[in-house]
């Protein structure tokens, strides 16, 4: 998850007095948004029709204009290699109908060139005031197809690039560490990744958080059909009147947006934790990391940090208990086990997870 997309990734727009004059809300969608994941889809029981599609690009939705000025992503000459598109295709084969449903119903799907640091996947959901429109693709890198990580692994990396701790840092491994109790398996670690930008994708698709008329997407998109999100999500876990006061349309990896966790025992700023690593403290830091998993409102260290993570998070972790039903991935942190999958069948999560059910992202149906 590394960017926005692993993240959307960056489209904000705040609403000004000259915006609202340009487009009036009388003009604007007033029902709710019909979805670009349209078509239907071929029989691809092993997934290869689904990693052929496959292409390399360069293109960050980040930096894209809009209206007459706007540019889709395209595919490069570069060729998906025969042993990344065999991964796609286990990915694709190890999704549950829901994800598969979404997977091939996608306009593209890209590999970015690998990166050591910095936005590496990414979904990107087309609005209307980015002709033609009805796009929706995801982007994942060609670092996370070549490695053979497992998903504990990978959360830890995703602390320590949230955290800017870079690789081969000497504080890096003073950090509490989750420790993955099953054998590696690096296939769910990828699809874990491209779970999560999805998540991302369906959120903007639905208009998952556009219930405040104010909020940027609304001049593109309807209300959403379910306003699920204002209690399962902020209601729960989230100061609303600071994320309605800072809302945005896509948002990038690692950056918090001045929202605040509303349980005293997790809130925490970014910016203090980074402050805390180089000034040696890293047991702040490891409190704080502890105190998001001892809470059971959050699947990640990673779904604390904004909303919008927070959906896209509860949404990858939902996909990978659904796609290993027989299995459990238990964690091992600061000497607690930590089994995430129980974490989604009550409380706060089993709320969460079931406005997604709300919204269709757990639903094979386009």
């Amino acid at each position: 998850m590394k960017s926005s997309a692993l993240i959307p990734l960056v489209f904000f727009v705040i609403i000004h007095p000259a915006l609202a004059a340009e487009f009036p809300y009388q003009s604007r969608p007033t029902e709710p948004p019909v979805s670009h994941f349209k078509g239907t889809c071929d029989v691809d029981a092993d997934g290869t029709k689904f990693a052929e599609k496959a292409c390399y690009t360069t293109y960050y939705p980040g930096d894209a204009k809009k209206g007459s000025a706007y540019r889709p992503p395209v595919c490069q000459k570069k060729a998906v290699s025969k042993d990344q598109k065999e991964v796609l295709a286990k990915i694709y084969s190890r999704a549950p109908d829901y994800l598969q449903a979404k997977l091939c119903r996608l306009t593209q799907l890209f590999v970015t060139p690998s990166s050591r640091w910095g936005p590496m996947g990414w979904g990107f959901w087309e609005g209307p005031d980015r002709p033609p429109g009805t796009g929706v693709y995801l982007a994942i890198s060609a670092r996370e197809l070549d490695r053979k990580k497992s998903i504990a692994e990978a959360e830890n990396e995703t602390v320590d690039e949230l955290l800017e701790i870079a690789d081969g840092d000497r504080r890096g491994p003073r950090l509490v560490r989750l420790r993955q109790d099953d054998a590696s398996d690096p296939v769910l670690t990828i699809l874990a990744e491209v779970s999560h930008e999805m998540g991302h994708v369906l959120l903007a698709d639905a208009n998952m958080d556009g219930t405040n008329r104010h909020h940027p997407r609304r001049k593109v998109s309807g209300p959403p059909r379910s306003a699920c999100f204002e209690d399962a999500f902020l209601g729960a876990s989230w100061n609303a009147e600071r994320f309605h006061r800072h809302m945005l349309r896509w948002v990038d990896f690692g950056r918090q947006y001045h929202n605040r966790q509303t349980n005293p025992d997790v809130e925490f700023s970014l910016e203090r934790l980074r402050a805390a690593i180089g000034n040696g403290k890293v047991d702040v830091v490891n409190h704080a990391i502890g105190n998001v998993y001892r809470s059971k409102e959050f699947v990640s260290f990673a779904a604390s940090i904004n909303p919008w993570e927070d959906v896209a998070e509860t949404y990858k972790y939902k996909v990978l208990a659904d796609a290993m039903p027989n299995q459990k991935v238990k964690f091992s942190l600061a000497g607690q086990g930590i089994n995430v999958f129980d974490f989604l069948d009550s409380g706060i999560l089993a709320a969460k997870v079931q406005c997604l059910r709300d919204f269709g992202f757990l639903s094979d149906k386009p």
